[in-house]
């Protein structure tokens, strides 16, 4: 691969755990060439993008997004578009299930995936689903930056603690480990439940059922869940598409950290882990999930090693050094087919599409104040409202 330096402009709509994960490979990508660049799709301007720039959309959906897509596609830039959830097959009436059902959501993520030069995801299953909008669907190896634990040091504890972290969006597939957490206290009288982010629906609080809030930060999440020394981490989930199309994201985190998990027996983790050696696969019933995690706190020896034995297998096969000449490659050719492709710079062609980024601009607000109104109603659209003039302006003075 050439040593030319790349410019990878990197445009999220918010700090969520999938751009900070990006970022992490990116930064691995740099001794390949890659040097990357953060801009948030609300501040985007045409000064952003160079001749040789690569733009790359991380999980945008936002109407605003169709401006800059369309923007883009006039001036015959290509650029890069990553999706690691199926937000087609969300089912229920939650927030981000009616989020990303709003038809101008959809229309934007399917126009920016429907143009992208290329659509980068770490699901196997998702791109097969994304090949109905494009033929330039790459399925890229997913990783774990184990920096992010160096010097971490896990608290001491008699306790077995049982595990897990996850959205309010969750709770649904923690209906299925629910049943057991009751009999299981009962049973072994040194087991503990953690949960951070996510209660199980009807589970309160109490001295061995525990709640930790969500972090912001992923590397502080890492380092949370490390800290914690969970003995078993628990990664139930309901069978469905859009399940099916997630990545084995919670096996590299819990082998990275040492955790002996039960994982439910669907393709996220099918591929990855081995039965009785990196992990339990388990169907979703309670005798089930009752018996895996009994087997679990039962024998200490068995457990131990199958957390030693998780951490090797996603040592070699997911550390984001190793994977990071397969992502950095990606780029490359990304960057061989823009400066082969003359393009016009966006400013010219900017000047012709000024009403309709206004047009799309007011579409997201619309839909972003719905969103927040179903969320947490009045007050809720306000603090988004005063915590979005802030960004603007910080925005504003560092362009200064």
């Amino acid at each position: 691969m050439t040593k030319r330096d790349l410019d990878v402009l990197l445009v999220i709509e918010g700090e969520i755990a999938t751009t900070h994960l990006i970022e992490r490979v990116l930064l691995a990508c740099e001794p390949h060439g890659v040097r990357y660049r953060k801009q948030f799709l609300f501040a985007l301007k045409t000064h952003d993008f160079h001749s040789n720039t690569i733009p790359l959309f991380v999980r945008c959906g936002d109407p605003a997004l169709e401006y800059w897509i369309d923007l883009l596609r006039r001036a015959k830039h290509p650029y890069m578009y990553y999706i690691d959830d199926n937000f087609w097959r969300i089912k229920g009436d939650s927030p981000i299930a009616r989020y990303y059902s709003h038809p101008v959501i959809r229309h934007s993520l399917e126009f920016a995936i429907a143009n992208a030069s290329s659509v980068l995801t770490n699901s196997d299953e998702l791109s097969v689903f994304l090949a109905c909008f494009s033929k330039h669907v790459k399925t890229l190896p997913a990783f774990f930056d184990f920096s992010l634990i160096d010097g971490c040091v896990s608290e001491g504890s008699e306790e077995i603690r049982i595990g897990f972290a996850g959205s309010p969006s969750r709770a649904d597939d923690l209906d299925i480990i629910r049943p057991v957490i009751f009999p299981i206290l009962e049973t072994y009288k040194n087991v503990v439940f953690e949960f951070a982010g996510v209660m199980p629906n009807g589970i309160s609080q109490s001295g061995r059922v525990r709640f930790f809030p969500h972090t912001g930060s992923y590397s502080e999440f890492i380092r949370f869940q490390v800290g914690r020394n969970w003995s078993i981490g628990l990664a139930p989930l309901i069978d469905s598409e859009a399940n099916r199309c997630k990545t084995n994201n919670k096996y590299r985190e819990y082998g990275a950290s040492k955790i002996a998990g039960i994982y439910s027996d669907l393709q996220p983790y099918k591929r990855s882990v081995m039965q009785g050696v990196t992990g339990l696969l388990v169907e979703n019933s309670t005798e089930a999930w009752f018996s895996a995690i009994s087997w679990l706190v039962s024998n200490s020896l068995e457990r131990s090693k199958m957390g030693g034995d998780a951490y090797e297998d996603v040592k070699i096969k997911h550390c984001v050094e190793r994977v990071s000449g397969v992502w950095a490659s990606s780029f490359d050719a990304m960057d061989r087919h823009i400066r082969a492709q003359p393009n016009i710079p966006l400013q010219t062609v900017s000047r012709r599409l000024d009403l309709n980024k206004v047009l799309r601009k007011f579409d997201a607000v619309k839909v972003q104040v719905a969103a927040a109104y179903n969320i947490g109603g009045f007050s809720l659209v306000m603090l988004k409202s005063l915590k979005r003039i802030v960004r603007i302006m910080r925005a504003w003075i560092i362009s200064e």
